[in-house]
């Protein structure tokens, strides 16, 4: 008599479990090298650029006639000194700008702003992870990475706002490495140049490039750092670019 054996069959590994959109926004901030799971099939890019766009329209809608105002009617009185504006148009245009109307342009800029940002982010996600590192990572998950890992600049944003309160103006607001300089009176160029790439080499700005990095990681299937490599370059590039438009269009010399 012949023994037949059964064959074995192995069952397939189970996927790792999806997060729910809170869980995983406790997770970003608590464990963000684990708070990618399951994204890969299911999309959640949503959650996170809603909450950060209702934080942008709140925190600029709080701090709009706080310090908003006050700061573009400096920036207009200068252009009367300067003979460029007549003084009753500025009295004008801050009526307007301190009104309802000024206000809802103000919160449309920001709704319009941070999915903007958040879609070109995601576009140098997908650049580096998937095509300088030759990765099959879908665009999709890039967007998944942009959008998680904003979600911790709130804290950026929460200083921010405090600074500017405190100040009434959002001139010279940094939360960054650029606090550090000495304030100018009369600022250069260069000045602001450097300014502007210290912020972006501050704490909480490589907080967010490291959580970026995970989830590149993880999403991708990349090396860490393979990951860190590329995107940190790709990071710097852009500071670089940033402080030389933000000193391209700043006053002085």
């Amino acid at each position: 008599m012949t023994d037949i054996t059964e064959p074995t069959v192995t069952a397939p590994a189970a996927s790792a479990p999806s997060m729910s959109p809170i869980q995983r926004t406790i997770a970003i901030f608590a464990r963000p090298s684990q708070a990618w799971d399951g994204l890969q099939e299911r999309a959640q890019w949503w959650f996170p650029m809603v909450i950060m766009a209702i934080v942008s329209i709140a925190f600029t809608l709080v701090l709009h006639n706080r310090a908003l105002v006050p700061m573009m009617a400096e920036a207009w009185d200068q252009q009367v000194a300067d003979g460029r504006m007549q003084a009753a148009q500025v009295d004008r245009m801050v009526d307007f700008f301190s009104g309802p109307k000024g206000m809802a342009i103000t919160a449309a800029q920001q709704a319009i702003a941070v999915p903007l940002v958040t879609l070109i982010i995601a576009l140098v996600i997908w650049f580096g992870a998937g095509f300088v590192l030759g990765t099959k990572m879908k665009y999709r998950h890039a967007l998944e990475v942009a959008a998680w890992s904003s979600l911790v600049t709130i804290p950026a944003y929460l200083a921010s706002a405090i600074i500017a309160w405190t100040r009434e103006t959002m001139r010279g607001v940094h939360v960054g490495l650029g606090a550090l300089l000495p304030a100018m009176d009369e600022p250069t160029k260069l000045g602001v140049a450097l300014r502007s790439f210290l912020d972006a080499l501050g704490p909480l700005a490589i907080w967010y490039v490291v959580v970026g990095i995970l989830g590149a990681a993880a999403l991708s299937g990349a090396p860490r750092k393979s990951v860190a490599w590329v995107l940190g370059t790709l990071y710097v590039a852009i500071a670089v670019f940033m402080a030389a438009m933000a000193a391209l269009f700043a006053p002085g010399v």
